[in-house]
């Protein structure tokens, strides 16, 4: 088979194709692109659009075969607000009001943290109420005005083009909740509460999808943190997160898109509920959390695309020596009959060393090429 980008590559493997070789799609975000690229994290926080011009750059110095972008915020944001630091803290303060409104979690994911917490879900008529934005709408204030630029160039260079449109079950209850053990428990105590909160979730994500689908991506990222067998039982997994999945990658794949979902931790007491989510492609493989690719190709088969394999831990503190063979070998066990992209466990870590990532770029190279037939 011929392939001439990186975007082929990536299309010809979600397709259950073989292509030229395996591909390389380590788990990026914003925070480490940004020091990647000689940027702070504090940077993209005070001006978004930094962070996607970050994710476009990093896709370029790891000549990785993809790019992920996130969705920015309004266009009236930049004007509304101002992000600055104050007392150790990156705060966003009201230009109209001058009050403090919340600060970064720079350490963490970046969230911003409110300083008035919103009111909990509580009822049905508390989800009810909550509203779906459309992605008109999205478009319309400005959402992926930056993106949009991003994913055009991604595309002049050849990557396949990632945006991501997670939260399709337990992050978003969590965040509905105010509370990750009231969210879980909900399965228990209060199912159909927990099944609309859902549905308020696929409904949102499918929104936000059809916003980065109008700017041009080739494949949505779906998932939820918490909806791993290292904290929900298989059977909560099956009738209340794979359907949600299944429902969100359905629209997509209609929409003309590949679906890929991410799963943290170990996910290896889910692999017989996976291929009822529909998804291209499953990203993690965690081998701190005693998964190998090895067995989990052993256990999917052709079912679906595997992708990750790469221990965090192992590019953040390893050598470029001990990256290149734990890359090597995931190849060699996950390269056979194709359906394999060699990436990161999960997102790497911030101060991820650049020469860890490209060995695991070189080991993909010198090991995962393919026959040409």
């Amino acid at each position: 088979m011929i392939i001439s980008t990186s975007r082929d590559r990536m299309a010809t493997v979600f397709s259950g194709n073989v292509p030229d070789r395996v591909p390389f799609a380590p788990t990026i975000a914003i925070d480490h692109a940004c020091v990647a690229c000689g940027k702070r994290y504090e940077d993209a926080l005070i001006n978004p659009a930094i962070g996607q011009e970050c994710l476009l750059g990093v896709a370029r110095r790891y000549q990785t075969d993809t790019a992920r972008f996130w969705m920015g915020p309004d266009a009236s944001w930049y004007d509304d607000k101002i992000v600055e630091e104050r007392d150790g803290n990156l705060v966003q303060v009201s230009r109209a009001t001058g009050r403090v409104e919340g600060r970064f979690d720079v350490q963490g994911g970046g969230m911003l943290i409110p300083v008035e917490k919103p009111v909990p879900v509580r009822t049905l008529h508390d989800v009810h109420s909550i509203r779906v934005r459309s992605a008109q709408e999205y478009l319309e204030r400005g959402c992926l005005k930056d993106v949009a630029r991003c994913v055009q160039a991604a595309h002049e260079d050849g990557f396949f083009v990632t945006g991501l449109a997670a939260g399709q079950t337990i992050n978003f209850m969590v965040d509905k909740i105010g509370n990750p053990s009231a969210a879980l428990m909900l399965f228990y105590d209060d199912p159909e509460l927990a099944c609309a909160l859902i549905d308020k979730a696929v409904a949102t994500s499918i929104e936000v999808g059809k916003a980065f689908i109008s700017v041009g991506v080739d494949c949505l990222y779906i998932g939820d943190s918490y909806a791993s067998g290292s904290v929900i039982s298989p059977d909560t997994y099956r009738r209340f997160c794979a359907p949600a999945y299944a429902e969100t990658a359905q629209e997509f794949h209609r929409l003309g898109v590949f679906c890929y979902k991410h799963c943290c931790g170990n996910y290896d007491p889910l692999l017989d509920h996976l291929p009822l989510t529909g998804v291209d492609a499953m990203d993690g493989i965690d081998p701190t959390s005693g998964m190998s690719v090895k067995r989990t190709k052993q256990k999917v088969g052709a079912r679906l695309t595997l992708m990750g394999g790469v221990s965090c831990l192992t590019l953040l503190n390893g050598t470029p020596e001990t990256v290149y063979k734990e890359a090597k070998q995931c190849v060699i066990d996950g390269k056979p009959g194709g359906r394999y992209v060699l990436g990161s466990a999960c997102a790497v870590a911030r101060a991820t060393p650049a020469e860890n990532i490209m060995a695991a770029r070189a080991a993909v190279i010198d090991h995962g090429g393919y026959p040409v037939c």
